[in-house]
């Protein structure tokens, strides 16, 4: 608090009706409002449309058995569920479905779009939302070991999904695993109020 203003308010103090108690009371308010400004401060931010950045890590399993495997031509196509936890700013579970294209013949790539839901904490707030990942892998060197392919994704919130504190959230960021083995670090930024289109 700026120190003019502590020692006008003692000036003031001796002039007050009320006495010492008075004073004291008026100080015991005044240190009152600024805390719940400070504490809601992110929340004010959500409201008037700000970001929040959010940054960890995520693992990955796979279930088995895979939910369907498809060959059309040069592609190998399937589907599978998977189960991945978030640690760090966002903390929580998603499940997901992955539905993968493989072509290593002519693009010699993979593409992935996961589909799911999460649920978890993110800024002191619990709830849940939907995102979609994309993620486009290099398979020019494969045959190679499943799970060792470094990757980025890109994910995205669906807009109008979000439930309990996450309601009206939207935004996404990006992911990587640059060995290819072990978790993917996340970096994502999320947005409320009116810079989420849906809730406008």
């Amino acid at each position: 608090m700026n120190s003019k203003f502590i020692k006008a308010l003692m000036k003031l103090k001796g002039n007050l009706p009320y006495g010492r108690n008075a004073f004291i009371i008026g100080i015991g308010v005044i240190l009152l409002m600024a805390s719940l400004a400070a504490m809601n401060s992110l929340n004010v931010a959500a409201a008037s449309g700000g970001e929040i950045r959010a940054t960890g890590t995520e693992s990955t399993v796979i279930v088995s058995p895979d939910i369907a495997q498809r060959t059309q031509g040069d592609l190998d196509i399937r589907s599978r569920y998977a189960v991945s936890t978030y640690t760090g700013s966002l903390v929580g579970t998603a499940v997901s479905v992955q539905n993968i294209a493989r072509d290593d013949v002519v693009e010699k790539k993979a593409f992935q779009t996961n589909t799911a839901s999460f649920w978890g904490t993110f800024n002191g707030k619990s709830g849940s939302f939907a995102y979609i990942i994309h993620i486009v892998t290099d398979r020019s060197a494969c045959p190679c070991p499943p799970g060792l392919i470094p990757f980025e994704y890109r994910l995205v919130v669906v807009e109008g999904t979000g439930t309990g504190g996450f309601e009206g959230i939207c935004g996404g960021g990006t992911g990587t695993r640059p060995s290819g083995i072990g978790p993917s670090s996340y970096d994502f930024t999320f947005r409320f109020g009116k810079d989420c289109k849906a809730n406008n």
